[in-house]
Parts: structure tokens; C-alpha cells; sequence
């Protein structure tokens, strides 16, 4: 049979490996033409079933593997039964991200390492529609991270510095507000307005913000609560302030358009 030529190997984009049903499931949906060899477990077959023959119609195969075998080509227990090998998303620049007009929001995950929780803050990103998130130093788009993210990988772009200043001061003449949370600060998160071009500014779990990023704060807000733990994780608190910044601009998107004063008769 003959096999159609791939193209030569420095025309290929990177490939990376992407797990779990979910995941799997929204490349399917929003980069088919991207996926290039799939591996999955046999009870997994039918529910793939969509996907699958999608892929038989374009003449591309899969391959039916044992457990084992996926461990091995994951690196993970937890594959859900699927992987699937794909072209890695391209990355968008800044400036791209920037030129969007209207209200938007990107997350600056300045030293967040840990892949479920750089899943679970995408996740949470692209529920609420934020439209990038920044990676530093120490954080990736990882398998893992990707699965937790449970295809919300794919909605959201990312894109990745090595210098912190001058990406957030670019931001900011960009017209964006900074804005990073602390238990400290004085202000609440529900007692003040969120501008609609905002920046947050994410840090690590153990030690928070890098003091050089912290210093770029323009608004510093505390998520008020019970006092009961010190903080809050740091995707979870994520998804407290992005959820309050969905909450205010449906608000300001609901409200009325001002009555117009009555037309004098003459």
C-alpha cells in the first residue's frame, strides 16, 4: 500500500502527546488535521468511535494497545485508555494577543510549576474566557498538564517568556491593569471594579509572586474568606477572581442602556 510522503522533517512541527478523553476529545474537535497517530486501550474503542472513523476515512490508523503499553508511551497511569500524538499547537505571540480589541483578560503564571495545577488554571481559563495565559520559567503545557486541563488547552492560547518585566510593562502600555492578590492587601476583591483589560499575575504555591513582579502590581487585592487557612490553592484562587471578572462584565453587559431624557414638544 502506498503511504503518503511526510514532509521533510524540518517543514514538521514539533509533535507532542496529548491524554485523556477530554483533551483528546477537543483536538478532535477544533484541529483534526493535526492529529497524526493515535494509540488507545480497547474499551475505549466505541467511545472513540467518532474520532476513529473520522480518521480510517483519511486513510490515517490507529492502533488498539494494551494498558501497559500506554503507561509506557505516556509516561502516566492516568491516560484514561487514549493518546493521541499531534502537531503542537503553535504559539501565539504577544503582540498578537495584545492587538485583540474590547475587554480581555490574560493570566501571568510567573513560577507556577506544578502541571495539574497549570491544567486546572487553563481549564479554568477557558471557562471564563480569558484569552492567554503566560508561562515563565519552570511552568509547561505538559501532557499531564493538558489532561487536567480536560480540553481547555485547546480554547485558550498560550505562549511563554523568559523576561517578566518586559512582558508585563508591555502589557501595561498595552493599556492592561496589572493586578495580583495577597492576603495582606487592604482591598477586597468584591469591593472593587475590575478593569476590563486585566492582567493577573500568578505565583507559586509556596513562595507567590517573585518580588521583581510583585513591585509591577497596580492593584493588589485580598479574596476575602474565613480566615480558617492561610490561603487559598493557587488555582483555586485563580478561579475566584476570574469568576468575580465574569460576574462584573455580564453585570455591565446587562445593564440597561440609560433612558433618554423626554423629547420637548414645541
Amino acid at each position: 500500500m502506498n503511504r503518503p510522503r511526510r514532509p521533510a522533517e524540518d517543514q514538521r512541527s514539533p509533535e507532542t502527546k496529548v491524554c485523556g478523553v477530554h483533551a483528546c476529545r477537543a483536538v478532535f474537535a477544533t484541529r483534526p488535521d493535526a492529529i497524526l497517530r493515535v494509540y488507545v486501550r480497547e474499551d475505549r474503542v466505541s467511545v472513540l468511535g467518532d474520532v476513529l472513523s473520522n480518521l480510517a476515512r483519511q486513510r490515517r490508523s490507529y492502533k488498539v494497545v494494551a494498558n501497559e503499553d500506554l503507561e509506557r508511551l505516556t509516561d502516566s497511569t492516568h491516560h484514561e485508555g487514549v493518546c493521541f500524538v499531534v502537531s503542537a499547537k503553535p504559539e501565539v505571540s504577544l503582540d498578537e494577543v495584545l492587538s485583540t480589541q474590547g475587554p480581555q483578560c490574560l493570566l501571568a503564571l510567573t513560577d507556577v510549576a506544578n502541571p495539574h495545577n497549570v491544567g486546572a488554571i487553563l481549564r479554568t481559563a477557558a471557562h471564563f474566557g480569558a484569552r492567554a495565559v503566560v508561562l515563565g520559567d519552570g511552568a509547561r503545557r505538559s501532557p499531564a498538564a493538558v489532561r487536567t486541563a480536560q480540553g481547555g488547552a485547546e480554547s485558550v492560547d498560550v505562549l511563554s517568556t523568559d523576561d517578566w518585566n518586559a512582558t508585563l510593562l508591555t502589557c501595561r502600555a498595552a493599556g492592561y491593569t496589572l493586578c495580583a492578590t495577597s492576603s495582606r492587601a487592604r482591598e477586597s476583591l468584591y469591593d472593587t471594579h475590575l478593569p476590563a483589560k486585566l492582567v493577573i499575575l500568578v505565583g507559586s504555591e509556596a513562595h507567590g509572586l517573585p518580588a521583581q513582579v510583585e513591585a509591577l502590581a497596580d492593584l493588589t487585592l485580598a479574596v476575602p474568606g474565613t480566615d480558617q487557612v492561610e490561603s487559598l490553592n493557587v488555582a483555586a484562587a485563580t478561579a475566584v477572581v476570574l469568576g468575580e471578572l465574569w460576574r462584573q462584565q455580564r453585570s455591565q453587559r446587562s445593564m440597561p442602556a440609560p433612558a433618554r431624557p423626554p423629547t420637548r414638544r414645541r
